[in-house]
Parts: C-alpha cells; structure tokens; sequence
C-alpha cells in the first residue's frame, strides 16, 4: 500500500515516514508539501491512501482531483468531534489525531482501509447536482428516495427527504445555486450533505404561522440527530446532517 502524506510540516512527514516505514504491506512513503504537490505526486504514485493535514492551504480543493479509489484520512491536532465534521463536510474516509504515536501509524490506517473497502462493497451512496431552479427540490427528493430504497424504514426515509427538500430550496432560493447533494448510507446513520456556493452559513430562526420561508433549519433541527455547517476554503459551504438508522438510538427524541 503507497500512502501519500500532505503536510506543510517535514516534522511531521518525517515521523509518518518513520512510523510506516519497514511495515508489511507497506511501500515507502511519498510526500506533499502544498497542495499543488499533492496533485503531481498524486497523479505519479497513484496512493491508496492520501494522510491530508486539515490545514493545508488549498488541500481540500486538490481532494477533488484524486482518484475515486483513493482514500482520504484527514489529520490535525483538532479535537476528534470537530475532525467528524470535518471529514463529513468533504468527503474524507476516516481522521486521525495528531498525537498518534508513529509506531500506531500502520494499525491505524489498514483498520481505516479494512473498514473502508468494507462500506463500500455493502452500503449506498448517491451524489447529484441539481439546477438553480425550485423544482430541484422535488427531483433531490426523488434521488433520496431511490437512494435509501431498502436501507431505512419508511419514517426515517422521509424525514431524510423532507430535511434535503427544505436544504436544496434553501440553496437555489437564499444562494442561487446549482445545489450538489451527496447521500450516504453507513452502518449506523444516513448522512447528508448539501453544498451551495454561498459562505453564509444557515442559522435557527423562528417563522410565523404566516410565513412563506424560514422554516427549514428548524425541521432539520427537529427531523435529524446531529447537523452542522461548514465554510469550503475554496468557497461556498456544505450543511451536512445525520439520521439514524437504528429505532433504539432514536428513542426519546424530540419530534
């Protein structure tokens, strides 16, 4: 397995380069100090594995040229709630803290390519983009719903599209944009991400019984378990949200 590591810092690239080093199954380490190197070298070594340091400027944009096949595992020194947010905003396959040992190293990233390869040989995943148009509402509806056939029962299949239908609006009518929507099933949740070219995040605001629009971040407030939303460093933000799919973890919540 060749990793690739992406980090402005060759301290920290000589310890991943230390850690993997001599490990079975593991070819010697390329490195990437800009996102720029990231995508040459990307292109020349064809990594399995990309570690991509959070804060890399330009770093989440390069993702996008990667291989489809290529996972990202995203690092930083930033606690590991705010790294779930993170990696769920862009797509990353796993995180890992800046203070794990580098003689972890091996053992972390094959149980994050183990797990990984194993999502996706079982669970869905669905990515669309729509036209700025209030009818894409009603068509991302129909993306989730052939989506999540089969994986959730009926109730959490329509909470999911009621909770997207209100984000896709919310993205063509306050941002004026072609909205993209990814859609992913994972063993415990169905996780959600919209994107749109606006940096203006969503907020909770209450709306009249006579109101016409302000309603949708407090339905996916009610309707989801977690959400959040988060500024794209090339611009434009993602709100991202997670319904479980389990009855039990759904007990006692409001609705």
């Amino acid at each position: 397995m060749t990793v690739l590591v992406a980090d402005d810092d060759p301290d920290y690239r000589l310890l991943v380069r230390l850690g993997l080093h001599g490990s079975p199954g593991m070819a010697p380490v390329v490195e990437a100090a800009s996102a720029d190197e990231l995508v040459r070298v990307a292109r020349e070594a064809s990594p399995e594995v990309v570690l991509l340091d959070v804060a890399l400027p330009g770093g989440f944009e390069a993702v996008d040229g990667l291989a489809e096949s290529t996972k990202v595992v995203l690092v930083s020194s930033r606690p590991p709630d705010e790294l779930a947010a993170v990696a769920a905003a862009v797509g990353a396959s796993a995180y890992i803290g800046k203070d794990l040992a580098p003689s972890d190293l091996p053992a972390a990233i094959a149980d994050v390519t183990r797990v990984v390869e194993r999502l996706e040989a079982v669970l869905a995943k669905a990515h669309d983009r729509f036209p700025a148009h209030v009818r894409s509402a009603g068509e991302a509806r129909s993306v989730v719903r052939q989506a999540l056939g089969g994986w959730c029962d009926e109730e959490r299949l329509e909470d999911v599209a009621l909770c997207v239908s209100e984000l896709i609006t919310n993205a063509v009518v306050h941002a004026g944009s072609e909205p993209q929507l990814l859609v992913h099933v994972r063993p415990g949740v169905i996780h959600v991400e919209i994107s749109d070219e606006s940096d203006v995040l969503p907020v909770m605001r209450g709306a009249g019984p006579e109101d016409t629009s302000g309603r949708g971040v407090s339905i996916l407030g009610m309707l989801s378990d977690r959400w959040g939303a988060l500024r794209r460093s090339g611009g434009g933000k993602t709100v991202w949200f997670d319904i479980d799919r389990s009855p039990e973890t759904r007990v006692g919540r409001e609705r």
